[in-house]
């Protein structure tokens, strides 16, 4: 039993040590120190039992019943630490869950970058707009592809409809040329008035840094949206959070672009099957795509406000296309979002600007965090 116990209390020490270095290297200074201070005490504790085996002080009934209990105890911990708690049913019902009092449609001028353009937070921040995006030499570029993208959202719809498909066969080939084309994650869901801008905003029309702001109202009336999901290069993103370095600005854009082309393509193909199908992407969409995403499927909105996906955490850009070709809907997940998010707050605590809040708010009819 010493031995066991032995080896399993060593495991837990070297775990709250590294998670002590971890936090301390991402600036979470009260995990860390909760984290050093129980590193401190599993050695002074290993340290007394190893003792007290030495001394001959374990060799009793008493003593191997204690061990036997607490052995108990610790392999229950174990076990439990491992089984997913602090799950949400409401998650499971995806922005059903959120729903809160009375829903208001949204202007797309009244996005933040939106207003940044024309300048609604001063005439630097319009500039750094756009310039703060091509301090990476890649940045410029792939910014610049993706606006070219803007024109290639819809098109002609073939009159001649390919043979009807079952639902179910149509959607799995949908995912699959989806996959096909570049996308990391897809769902479906179906098309969300509330989540379906009022207007869309003109890049083109809207002058820059002194406004007004241009808009087009937005008459969309597809059944279903099909989100689109792109991870971001892990060793680029994580040197952008630890080195302040800007390769990040050029992943942006590329994965913005990439799943841009994604988008763009999967919705001309749909219109080759002979169905209306249009593209949403960064420089050209009429829907939010983050409640969209959740309703298909593709993960849970978080405290600061991105996806989180099970697999690729908050490393994804989003693109999308609403068709009226009859799909099958995907569920809502609850991967623990909520409960992670309620007791991180990593971000919130990090945040140079307070942007982040402590607490959820009813945001045009939905309880949400939200960025201010």
């Amino acid at each position: 039993m010493f031995s066991f116990l032995f080896t399993l209390v060593s495991l837990y020490t070297l775990f709250t040590l590294w998670f002590a270095f971890t936090s301390f290297r991402e600036r979470y200074f009260r995990a860390a120190l909760t984290g050093m201070a129980v590193f401190l005490l599993l050695a002074l504790v290993l340290g007394i039992y190893s003792w007290a085996k030495g001394a001959g002080h374990l060799a009793g009934l008493i003593a191997q019943s204690a061990q036997m209990i607490i052995g108990a105890g610790l392999i229950l911990f174990t076990i439990l630490m491992f089984i997913p708690l602090g799950r949400n049913p409401r998650a499971l019902l995806g922005t059903k869950g959120m729903a809160q009092g009375q829903a208001e449609k949204f202007n797309q001028k009244d996005t933040a970058f939106s207003i940044a353009h024309v300048g609604g937070y001063g005439p630097e921040a319009a500039r750094n707009r756009w310039a703060l995006q091509s301090q990476d030499p890649f940045g410029g570029l792939f910014w610049t592809l993706v606006m070219g993208l803007r024109y290639q959202v819809d098109g002609k719809v073939n009159p001649n409809k390919e043979q009807a498909h079952s639902p179910e066969e149509i959607t799995q080939r949908i995912k699959e040329k989806a996959r096909y084309l570049g996308a990391d994650l897809v769902g479906i869901t179906t098309r969300k008035d509330d989540f379906t801008y009022s207007h869309a905003f003109s890049y083109e029309e809207s002058k820059l840094e002194v406004g007004p702001a241009v808009t087009t109202p937005v008459d969309l009336k597809h059944k279903y949206v099909i989100s689109l999901g792109k991870e971001m290069n892990y060793p680029v993103i994580r040197a952008a959070l630890t080195e302040k370095d800007n390769g990040s600005l050029g992943e942006i854009g590329k994965s913005y672009n990439e799943v841009a082309q994604v988008a763009c393509a999967l919705a001309g193909y749909i219109r080759q099957l002979g169905h209306p199908a249009r593209a949403h992407h960064l420089r050209n969409d009429q829907i939010m795509h983050i409640p969209h995403a959740v309703d298909a499927g593709l993960g849970e909105q978080g405290r600061f406000c991105f996806l989180l996906s099970a697999r690729y955490g908050p490393r994804v850009r989003l693109a999308a296309v609403s068709t009226d070709l009859e799909l099958v809907e995907d569920r809502p997940v609850d991967i623990g979002v909520q409960d992670f998010c309620e007791n991180c707050q990593l971000c919130e605590e990090n945040c140079p600007c307070n942007a982040l809040p402590a607490e959820k708010k009813v945001i045009r009819g939905y309880e949400r965090w939200h960025q201010d």
